[in-house]
């Protein structure tokens, strides 16, 4: 099997057929037809799909990469674009199933020294997927877990590696604030949720400049405030909502006391206050141990790496590393002279594919 057209071969087909979370059912039917044909056993849960290669040894290390698509209508006129209207791979996840699908099949020819748990995660985009497939069991019974996350910022072919924290918590919030409605006109028999809740945007935005440690990187941003549909009457309710990052689980939680702390405030002001905390990913925090590990096989491949810069992005492959040890990468796509310049999440986005052989001999290194 020649690696590098294997992978862009397999790359190519999960590009033209995007699907969304916990809808990849063609994507799933596609993975298990090739893990069949290799002959690794997996099973199946929901749309995601888990593999064991058994080599007899006493170490397992688990290799992850995600397989959901995006709600973007892809720019036209590309050689292998999405067939799927309104859906695209705008975030390199068919890059990932392919790097990982590539390595299983080449890995079930020339057994590798370790144990490999091959993880086809569903639903990465804000749906649960990483965590649903954590509680279900994927990293159960194994020494640490691995994952490559393309990079559009990167020069193609360098790996970004870093030990610690590489990506945030991520978690959103819903704030209602409840007054009592009535005729504009008559201010003073009413609680005016809208000006309630102007107060609240500006005390919510202070929570990170005077409650978080100066030292610590968090983000709490509004995102939306909504009340109100007509001018000339006082509206009962306004709905704020938000976005919390951080990139330890100690700042989350202070985050989240302040705004229990805010209920006091509203009441004073003779509003009810309702708050709603979802929590989406928790801090990707790569282990020493997988770290060295890494370098080792990168270094042993004769791959360029460069210290990763942490973003306050947020990546469900957090619930894994909550469970085992492990450690989750860059990989550069980038490539200027190919014109392949464009953001995760853009309709224009695209990787170079030349760097995608790497990500799947980094994971074969990584299990030798």
């Amino acid at each position: 099997m020649e690696i590098s057209k294997r992978v862009v071969e397999h790359r190519r087909w999960f590009h033209q057929h995007p699907e969304l979370g916990f809808e990849e059912y063609e994507t799933s039917n596609y993975i298990a037809e090739h893990l069949k044909k290799a002959g690794i056993p997996f099973k199946r849960l929901k749309t995601g799909i888990i593999a064991d290669l058994n080599v007899g040894s006493s170490q397992t290390y688990a290799l992850r990469a995600d397989i959901d698509a995006l709600p973007i209508q892809e720019v036209e006129g590309r050689e292998y674009g999405s067939k799927n209207p309104g859906k695209m791979h705008a975030c390199g996840h068919d890059a990932h199933a392919a790097m990982l699908l590539t390595a299983a099949e080449y890995m079930a020819n020339h057994m590798p020294k370790k144990n490999v748990r091959f993880i086809f995660q569903p639903a990465e985009e804000g749906r649960g997927g990483g965590e649903y497939m954590a509680e279900h069991g994927a990293v159960d019974n194994v020494d640490m877990v691995f994952g490559i996350h393309v990079w559009s910022k990167t020069k193609a072919g360098v790996f970004e590696v870093k030990e610690g924290p590489l990506m945030a918590g991520a978690s959103e919030f819903e704030v209602q604030v409840i007054g009592s409605g009535g005729h504009a006109a008559s201010p003073h028999l009413t609680v005016n949720p809208i000006a309630i809740g102007a107060t609240l945007v500006n005390e919510i935005f202070k929570i990170r400049m005077l409650s978080v440690d100066p030292i610590e990187t968090a983000v709490v941003n509004v995102t939306s405030f909504n009340s109100g549909n007509t001018f000339n009457v006082v509206p009962q309710n306004a709905t704020i909502l938000g976005t919390i990052r951080a990139f330890s689980n100690e700042t989350e939680q202070i985050v989240f006391e302040k705004f229990k702390n805010l209920e006091q405030l509203v009441k004073a002001l003779g509003a009810t206050m309702k708050t709603k905390i979802d929590v989406v990913t928790r801090p990707v925090l790569n282990s020493k141990e997988a770290i060295e590990v890494a370098r080792y096989a990168i270094e042993k491949l004769g791959f360029e790496s460069v210290e990763a810069t942490p973003t306050m992005g947020g990546e469900d492959f957090s619930f894994y590393l909550q469970k085992v040890p492990g450690a989750f990468f860059f990989l550069g796509v980038r490539n200027e002279k190919k014109g392949i310049t464009s953001p995760h999440h853009s309709p224009t986005f695209d990787v170079d594919e030349s760097a995608l052989e790497k990500g799947v001999r980094f994971f074969i290194e990584l299990c030798n």
